[in-house]
């Protein structure tokens, strides 16, 4: 929000801060996630049955893996560009 009026002196128009902002967060949301959830797994053996069992720790938010939040993430930027096009807080009458 605060780089929006910096970017519009610039002849920029309003929304781009905000979109580059949810960009930029879905990227590295995606990123991390990938990386968190893809480690390898602690393997370990049951004493009891004999199989050998695999550890894994999840990163999840709702039981959906974190990366995949990174969509809402873009969405939420497109949002924010249809809602300036549509009579966004611009000070000129719709």
């Amino acid at each position: 929000m605060l780089l929006d009026p910096a970017l519009a002196r610039l002849g920029v128009p309003t929304p781009t801060g905000v979109v580059l902002v949810w960009i930029a967060a879905a990227g590295f949301n995606w990123w991390l996630g990938a990386r968190l959830n893809n480690r390898p797994g602690r393997e370990l053996l049951d004493p009891r049955t004999g199989q050998i069992v695999v550890l894994r720790g999840r990163h999840t938010l709702f039981w959906n893996p974190m990366q995949y939040y990174s969509v809402l993430m873009v969405l939420l930027g497109a949002l924010a560009v249809l809602g300036a096009m549509h009579g966004g807080p611009s000070g000129r009458p719709v």
